[in-house]
């Protein structure tokens, strides 16, 4: 293993996360619950920290926040979602969430850094000087896919919503219903944690706005209304929740489609400067927004 390689951190990232989703679960049930909360919790830091060195050697690589290919940008949100359950963690003691996370982190990491197509070497392009043009749009697309994250730590809470009211529901409670959180807390965490990732969509969009230096041609209109439209789904969940009109099964299933739509959307959300597939000699690359 080479610790100066980004991909190879990430590897180790993505088999910590996973032996920290294993050891949640398996430790759950014991007597001691220091060892049962403690022992998985560290290994998911260590996994966040060989994720955050993968990432900040990749970002010295392409001079700037690595948001430039697919695998990137699924790394950046995975890894926004953990540090968004490191926070929640202090806040709320919601059993069982960190091997959630854990779970999620593995999966997409793997997935990511499986297919060769999502890290194409953009970097590599002929007068390549950087992923961003300037700090605007840096700072725009950045906060932008942490709220992605902050959305896939909803979406993974609303997982647990669903498992805990079918085990009530059923009057069984399986092997992981007894270890969840309670229905109000899963909601609580859920409500503020759709409130969190708002606030930080909406910064994202008012950033961007401010970027007026940019030729309007260079602007892609499929990413400003992709955008939109996904600010618009998420503003209008959560005014539906406070309000009460929308809440319990419902709301965690929307959560859910919503989160995987926003995965999908990545395909149109493209980062700065680069675009999803690498350029060919026919075609020369230019830059896309």
């Amino acid at each position: 293993m080479d610790w100066n390689e980004s991909r190879d951190l990430l590897w180790l990232a993505a088999i910590l996360y996973g032996i920290g989703l294993v050891s949640g679960i398996s430790l759950v049930s014991k007597n001691n619950k220091l060892v049962s909360s403690l022992l998985p919790l560290g290994i998911i830091i260590a996994g966040f920290v060989a994720q955050t060195q993968g990432l900040a050697i990749r970002g010295e690589l392409v001079k700037g926040c690595p948001l430039g290919n697919g695998m990137e940008r699924i790394q950046f949100i995975l890894w926004s979602l953990v540090v968004g359950y490191l926070i929640i963690r202090v806040l709320f003691r919601l059993n069982l969430l960190g091997s959630f996370a854990a779970g999620a982190a593995c999966i997409g990491g793997a997935i990511s850094l499986s297919i060769p197509s999502l890290d194409f070497a953009y970097w590599k392009k002929d007068g390549y000087d950087g992923i961003f043009p300037n700090h605007w749009v840096e700072l725009h697309a950045s906060v932008a896919i942490f709220s992605y994250g902050i959305f896939g730590l909803l979406a993974t809470v609303s997982v647990m919503y669903l498992i805990q009211q079918k085990a009530l529901l059923a009057k069984r409670p399986g092997s992981l219903a007894p270890f969840l959180p309670s229905i109000q807390q899963l909601e609580t965490a859920g409500s503020r944690l759709l409130l969190i990732g708002s606030v930080f969509l909406t910064c994202s969009i008012v950033v961007g706005s401010l970027d007026w230096t940019r030729p309007t041609g260079s602007v892609s209109y499929a990413k400003v209304v992709a955008t939109i439209a996904l600010w618009l789904a998420y503003c209008s969940l959560w005014y539906l929740h406070f309000r009460q009109k929308l809440f319990g099964q419902k709301f965690a299933k929307i959560c859910i489609i919503l989160f995987a739509v926003a995965i999908l959307s990545l395909g149109v959300v493209r980062s700065a400067v680069t675009n999803d597939s690498p350029p060919t000699p026919q075609s020369p690359s230019s830059d896309v927004n």
